[in-house]
């Protein structure tokens, strides 16, 4: 924990605040996830019973029952509850990022994958449930297997989220979980399938009784089952809460046994209303749905009290790193601002300050391609030292850069400050000047050897003339250089053909003799003069 730090920037309202904010709006995401997850169950629940009592249509037209099913009915407001679960969900994790955003971030690096899916799962789940609700006239068991896919799609997605809520707020076993590749240990295990079963609990109870009250009015049967729904959803929450309570990795607080207390007698007290209208006597919503709401904040609150906890060691921690950080930083602040305030008065008006502060970190100080940042680059940087080449050509690398290597575009300096930067490679390095002559012994029968040898080798890329325009080299990045426009100084030359070039299609032939490979460097040195005439004759003009 002692290299975390954060970045230190002033909040945009009181940390009081901004976690009073993060509560409220995370209670209202909740409480829409918890009806769209309801729903889902509900309408599954209720399509199976009506396919097994082939109520469906079958694979023909649908029958009267399939259009008056109540899971279609259902199934209404699940798009509603899911849009309103999506939008709701902004405003948390925005809050999140602002109070709590290491403990959130490195959950979601820990479980990125999952928590990815959850948006392809919640698409997935939405198109299924549209499916299910229409598709009546398919086959009937590809219309169950529709509706199998879409309740363990949806499932999925309360199990994701509590992975990463789970990791998020026990710092303490990050570490456990990344050396056990991504998995929790038994004791996280076990509470994150009890606090995953709570949820589910939880979202059948609410959205049973949203369906009791706004799409069941008038349909005293119907109202019967979802009554019967949020007594089981009620009983099973009690159930899986004292498993979950008795799972848990840190110790309530006294206010944590408070809200246990007060969302235990609410459970009580609505098990026992369920129970007495579960006979047919309508229920008022003016117990139920404010009894639901304190239930639902009780619970978080509990929630709340173990992540304070949980973040209370942690967030400190990360603030006085952050500090500690910080001071290092401003060591170096007031040597930094004179630094950049010393580059940005620099006018690029000339050849050498536009080299020694766009070029040298690649071509280095003295022209040769071993600049500070050159071995970073697959393709090294050219040696200018060792450059023979005429000034259009030159001016055309230097304005459009050359694909497929490091060499950007300069195209945003004017043609006279780049006249300036080739004016000053002249004059450093004779870039613009011929190449020297080959001095190396190359016999008559070497010559005629590396004559053969380009026609036969070298012109499939670098074409017969040079110019590199043949079918195989035009799709090369970066391309071949233009032989007629440009060449290397004899030894460095031979050095590539003996070599190769890294990073780019040119190989090596240090295989062949070595008079061989001098005559392929007076051959190249002579497409840049013209040719001699023997030369010219033999590799003749036309570009492959």
């Amino acid at each position: 924990m002692s290299v975390l730090h954060d970045i230190l920037l002033p909040l945009p309202v009181t940390e009081m605040l901004a976690r009073g904010l993060l509560f409220a709006a995370f209670a209202l995401h909740l409480l829409f996830v918890l009806m769209m997850l309801g729903t889902g169950i509900l309408a599954f629940a209720y399509f199976t019973r009506a396919w097994w009592a082939g109520e469906l249509g079958g694979a023909g037209a649908p029958t009267a029952a399939s259009e008056l099913r109540w899971d279609k009915r259902v199934l209404r407001t699940f798009l509603v509850h899911k849009s309103m679960a999506v939008v709701l969900g902004v405003g948390p994790l925005l809050l999140i990022q602002v109070v709590f955003s290491i403990p959130f971030f490195t959950a979601l690096t820990i479980f990125a994958p999952l928590w990815l899916l959850i948006i392809l799962f919640l698409i997935a789940a939405s198109l299924s449930f549209d499916a299910l609700g229409h598709k009546a006239h398919v086959h009937r068991h590809v219309h169950l297997a529709i509706g199998l896919f879409a309740i363990v799609v949806l499932l999925a997605i309360p199990g994701f989220f509590a992975a990463v809520l789970v990791s998020a707020e026990n710092p303490d076993r990050w570490l456990s979980i990344l050396r056990g590749r991504f998995a929790f240990d038994r004791p996280l295990l076990i509470h994150w399938s009890l606090r995953y079963l709570h949820v589910l609990g939880a979202a059948i109870v609410f959205a049973s009784a949203f369906h009791y009250f706004f799409t069941a009015k008038n349909d005293s049967a119907r109202r019967q089952s979802l009554v019967r729904w949020m007594l089981g959803g009620l009983l099973a929450q009690v159930a899986i809460g004292i498993g979950l309570f008795l799972s848990l990795l840190r110790e309530p607080t006294f206010s944590g046994y408070v809200y246990l207390f007060v969302g235990g007698v609410l459970a009580a007290a609505l098990i026992g209303l369920a129970a007495f209208h579960s006979g047919g006597v309508p229920m008022s919503p003016r117990f139920v749905v404010p009894g639901l709401v304190v239930l639902l904040v009780s619970m978080l609150l509990v929630r709340q009290g173990f992540q304070d906890r949980a973040f209370g060691a942690l967030i400190p921690q990360v603030r006085q790193n952050a500090e500690e950080y910080q001071k290092k930083l401003d060591s170096y602040t007031e040597q930094a601002v004179k630094d950049y305030r010393g580059h940005i008065q620099i006018v690029y008006d000339n050849g050498t300050t536009i080299y020694a502060r766009s070029c040298s970190f690649c071509h280095g100080t003295e022209g040769q391609g071993d600049g500070p940042d050159a071995h970073y680059l697959s393709v090294p940087p050219e040696n200018l030292a060792a450059v023979r080449s005429t000034k259009a050509y030159l001016y055309l690398k230097i304005s459009q850069g050359v694909p497929g290597s490091g060499m950007p575009y300069f195209s945003y300096f004017s043609p006279p400050k780049l006249d300036s930067l080739i004016a000053y490679l002249a004059q450093t390095w004779g870039v613009l000047a011929e190449p020297s002559p080959v001095t190396a012994p190359v016999s008559k029968a070497d010559m005629e050897a590396a004559v053969q040898e380009y026609q036969r080798t070298c012109a499939q890329c670098h074409g017969r003339d040079g110019r590199s325009l043949t079918d195989v080299s035009k799709d090369l990045r970066p391309q071949p250089p233009d032989f007629t426009a440009f060449s290397l100084q004899p030894q460095w030359s031979f050095n590539v053909i003996t070599n190769g070039y890294r990073g780019t299609a040119m190989p090596g032939y240090g295989s062949l003799p070595e008079g061989v490979r001098w005559g392929l460097v007076k051959v190249v040195q002579e497409k840049r003069m013209g040719g001699s005439a023997a030369t010219r004759s033999d590799a003749g003009t036309d570009s492959q």
